[in-house]
């Protein structure tokens, strides 16, 4: 198969690196990961929080299947290996910082065992195969995030603040919480009226019975009002995710698809909010700049969690296309 692959980091000067790392083993396996990026800019041995955890994803994968024949390690044995290894890695970050580090990231795999393909994925890290079907568990808390910022930007746009402004304010209003933004960023009543217009906005995406949850997460921020539900998976907001615990709930799959039934296969992370027809890294980066030029503040027709600025696009993006 003809392999491709592309990263590019949201920062737009060159030299720095975002949290998207991409693994590619020649004929064994192929993996993308999205380090979860920290609101609080935690730097972990000159890392980022986020990139930390996928470069030691990363690691881990290359040496299990490094002292591993093909098929040897289940999805749980091999997303164990990486938690555990995660896990001690943070331990003695922790004990040089002196206070406890976390890091998280995603991860979309296939590994190659014989003629069988195992896919195995954890988070919101996607795969396309032969240009049709899509595996992508897009989680509902990201859903409530996206849709608080967008409301939070449209509403500091109509309260006259300045435009250079108001990206920042909506990043940090979601960020740390909405009720952190009072008074420096919002009165109470402006609040509460980005509560009940993100309200309005989600009766139509989310199910009924986690519409409740809408206030709750949007006051409290991501740390306060996100991670609590990692690898929760008992609580509707619950998600998956690789952060040096037990892999759990939703967004964790693993299957298995003939070789021979693969045209084509394409590993992405979320900073491609839209899929091109073609499988090439050429047609997946045409889409996204279409994207990024219709709707760069991402609060018109592409929601997102952040938008893009002179400074960063909105999220980096990783994407390795497997084509026949």
């Amino acid at each position: 198969m003809r392999v491709e692959c592309l990263s590019v980091s949201k920062y737009r000067a060159a030299g720095r690196p975002g949290d998207d790392v991409p693994l590619i083993l020649p004929d064994r396996c192929w993996a993308v990961f999205d380090g979860v990026t920290d609101v609080n800019g935690t730097v972990i041995d000159g890392a980022g929080s986020g990139r930390f955890a996928a470069v030691r994803a990363a690691a881990t994968v290359a040496e299990q299947f490094a002292g591993h024949p093909p098929g040897a390690l289940s999805p749980g044995e091999l997303v164990a290996a990486i938690n555990r290894d995660l896990a001690e890695a943070l331990a003695r970050e922790s004990a040089t910082a002196g206070h406890r580090l976390g890091a998280a990231t995603t991860m979309a795999m296939m590994e190659r065992i014989g003629e069988v393909c195992r896919f195995i994925l954890v988070g919101d890290s996607g795969v396309r195969l032969n240009a049709r079907e899509v595996v992508q568990s897009l989680k509902p808390i990201d859903e409530i995030t996206t849709v608080g910022r967008v409301v939070l930007y449209r509403h500091l746009r109509a309260l006259g603040r300045e435009a250079s402004a108001v990206e920042a304010g909506a990043r940090r209003g979601i960020f740390l919480g909405l009720d952190a933004a009072v008074p420096d960023l919002l009165s109470p009543a402006d609040v509460e009226a980005v509560l009940a217009e993100s309200a309005r906005l989600l009766a139509g995406r989310l199910p009924a019975a986690l519409l409740g949850f809408v206030a709750p997460v949007l006051r409290a921020g991501i740390p306060g009002g996100q991670y609590c539900y990692a690898n929760d998976p008992d609580h509707p907001l619950g998600y998956a995710v690789l952060d040096g615990t037990t892999t759990r709930g939703f967004g964790f799959v693993s299957f298995e698809r003939p070789r021979a039934s693969l045209n084509s296969v394409e590993f992405f992370t979320d900073g491609y909010q839209a899929l091109p027809e073609e499988p090439s890294v050429a047609a997946w980066e045409a889409r996204a700049a279409e994207i990024e030029r219709a709707d760069p503040s991402h609060t018109q027709t592409w929601w997102a969690g952040k938008g893009s600025t002179p400074a960063q696009f909105f999220d980096d993006r990783t994407v390795i296309v497997l084509a026949r």
